[in-house]
């Protein structure tokens, strides 16, 4: 279950770690993940956060019509979506071997993502 929350509660309580991308451009790289909050607007839903962690360190990925945060750079967007894209329709024996090979792309993504 998501929690609805507040753009500017969000963005006091992450510093630099919030960033965002537009709705669906993340789509099978974020599939094994859940969104733990979403914040809506005038015209109803704005955006999901997903909480993602690399080295220790929290990472908030914004995602939907309205996302808040710093921009992820638009070729690292399609690189990474391509090969989550390849992997969603790859036939694995096994759903557990599927979710590690998703989560391995995940971390690459994110060392990629803080550089």
């Amino acid at each position: 279950m998501k929690l609805q929350t507040t753009k500017k509660q969000i963005r006091e309580n992450t510093y630099d770690n919030l960033y965002s991308v537009g709705y669906c451009d993340l789509q099978y790289l974020l599939r094994f993940e859940k969104a733990f909050a979403y914040s809506s607007g005038q015209c109803g839903w704005a955006c999901d956060y997903y909480e993602l962690e690399h080295d220790n360190q929290k990472i908030i990925i914004s995602t939907g019509y309205n996302p808040i945060g710093k921009p992820i750079e638009y070729d690292l967007v399609k690189s990474f979506e391509k090969l989550a894209s390849k992997i969603a329709h790859t036939n694995m024996k096994t759903l557990e071997k599927r979710i590690k090979t998703h989560e391995k792309l995940i971390q690459k993504f994110l060392k990629e993502l803080t550089k």
